[in-house]
C-alpha cells in the first residue's frame, strides 16, 4: 500500500504521508516510504501534510515519528497535520519539543491543511 506520495494543490507540489486508520507496522511502512524521498529534497524546501485519522498511537510509534520527525527536520518548510485527538496530541507536543520544530501546525481538516500549506 502506497502510504507517501506527492500531491499538487493550487500549483503547489506537497508531500503526503498516511498515517491514519494503521498500527506500528503501517506507520514504519510510511516512514520507510517517505524518508529517502523527504532526503533527496533541497534543505527547507518541502511542504509535508500528514493525515493520522484513525490510528490509536502508542510508544513505540511515537518512538518511530520522533525519529522520523527529527530526520525530517532539515528538509522541511511547513507540515500540517489533520486527524490529531486524544493521546496522538500528546505524542505531538513531545515530538514538537524533542525536534525543536516551530514548521509543525495542526489543522482540523485535509482542506484546510492544504490550504494552509499552498499559501507557504
Amino acid at each position: 500500500m502506497k502510504r507517501s506520495y506527492w500531491i499538487e494543490h493550487k500549483g503547489r507540489k506537497i508531500f503526503f504521508i498516511d498515517f491514519s486508520n494503521t498500527n506500528l507496522d503501517g506507520v514504519n511502512e510510511a516512514i520507510a516510504q517517505a524518508k529517502p524521498v523527504i532526503a533527496g529534497e533541497r534543505p527547507q524546501s518541502v511542504l509535508c501534510l500528514v493525515q493520522t485519522h484513525g490510528t490509536k498511537f502508542s510508544l513505540d510509534i511515537g518512538r518511530a515519528v520522533k525519529a522520523f520527525t527529527l530526520h525530517n527536520k532539515p528538509f522541511m518548510k511547513m507540515t500540517a497535520i489533520v486527524g490529531v485527538d486524544g493521546l496522538q496530541q500528546v505524542i505531538l507536543n513531545s515530538v514538537i519539543v524533542f525536534t525543536k520544530r516551530s514548521n509543525l501546525v495542526v489543522k482540523r481538516s485535509r482542506e484546510e491543511a492544504l490550504e494552509f500549506l499552498a499559501a507557504q
